[in-house]
């Protein structure tokens, strides 16, 4: 289990995080949402080890991430950050494989097409970085951080992601948020991803954590959390909730007035 107790973090004198408990499980996908400035990227930095809390303290698998070793964190956790790095003049491949911290050639064939098939990168991985989109870039950093995780004989990883659907449309990022649904129920790998989207969310992840002023308001199963008052009080927009008719699929969007 990736777990916060009561974590909190000051930048530049400001507190943007403040006492946040949050449990993150194996094999679920855990959601990140909050207005802009709410703390989303900066607590995520606290989970991954970036940041050191001011008090509170962040534990991985039972053992606190303070005094953990960068070998011994990257054993256990990949992290794509918002705006990840291109180097230029490389080939889509040599940046996945860095995620073993290895060549091509180190990495075995099955764990190589594994990877290929969960990010949907095969088609990409012979094209230099800077020929990608934006949407294939964010596809080929989940592959590297997948990679990682898979050499990986730690017995719980998490990937922890940043805004990782920000450049693509809604067909593809839905696509992709229920890509990482299916690899953390069929590899165990847990997964926190910090997102801007409401409805990605209520289709897609197992528990929810709403976010406000650095301030956790709400936390758990997804159904439970994803009210739509309480939504309404977080954003400050009204909300019109749309149900499919058998009742199976919800939807929030901003409500114009009459």
């Amino acid at each position: 289990m990736l777990e916060l107790q009561d974590i909190s973090l000051k930048l530049g004198g400001k507190t943007v995080i403040r006492q946040v408990s949050l449990q993150a499980q194996p094999g679920e996908l855990c959601v990140i949402l909050g207005p802009n400035g709410a703390g989303k990227s900066s607590l995520l930095q606290l989970m991954s080890g970036y940041r050191q809390p001011d008090s509170g303290q962040v534990s991985l698998a039972g053992k606190p991430l303070t005094g953990q070793g960068p070998a011994s964190l990257a054993r256990q956790r990949a992290v794509v950050e918002q705006h990840p790095a291109l180097p230029a003049g490389w080939r889509v491949s040599e940046l996945i494989a860095t995620g073993a911290y290895q060549t091509r050639a180190m990495v075995s064939d099955s764990i190589w097409q594994q990877v290929l098939v969960l990010s949907d990168t095969a088609s990409l991985q012979n094209r230099t970085l800077d020929s990608l989109s934006g949407g294939e870039a964010q596809r080929v950093h989940l592959a590297r951080a997948l990679l990682q995780l898979l050499v990986s004989s730690s017995l719980e990883r998490y990937l922890l992601l940043d805004e990782a659907t920000s450049a693509l449309d809604f067909a593809i990022a839905d696509a992709m948020v229920a890509r990482l649904h299916h690899i953390a129920g069929s590899l165990g790998i847990g997964i926190v991803a910090v997102m801007h989207d409401l409805n990605l969310a209520l289709r897609h992840a197992d528990r929810v954590l709403l976010l406000r002023d650095g301030v956790a308001v709400a936390s758990g199963k997804t159904a439970e959390v994803m009210d739509k008052q309480q939504l309404e009080a977080i954003y400050g927009v009204a909300l019109a909730e749309l149900t499919s008719p058998d009742a199976q699929v919800r939807a929030f969007v901003p409500r114009t007035s009459d």
